[in-house]
């Protein structure tokens, strides 16, 4: 598994995250309305939604977990040079 973060990654992560925005503003303003699924461009907003939704789900965990792991090593290097200077 790499763990360096490619500008691709980024790009998915970013239309992702816009597409999750524009279509959840529709998705609030139908369910607010209390209105159901009425007519195909209602159907399509629902399916780019959930279209959205996994990708940015998987790379917001695969980035998260990047970065807490980063973090410990960082935690690791600073006890063991405090160890370090201590001894």
């Amino acid at each position: 598994m790499k763990s360096n973060i490619t500008i691709k990654q980024l790009v998915v992560l970013l239309i992702s995250s816009l597409g999750l925005y524009f279509s959840g503003q529709n998705l609030q303003t139908m369910i607010s309305e209390m209105s159901s699924i009425n007519s195909f461009l209602d159907a399509l907003n629902v399916m780019t939604f959930f279209t959205f939704f996994f990708p940015f789900l998987i790379l917001s965990i695969s980035f998260s977990s990047r970065i807490i792991k980063s973090f410990i090593s960082f935690l690791r290097f600073i006890s063991y040079s405090i160890q370090a200077a201590i001894f």
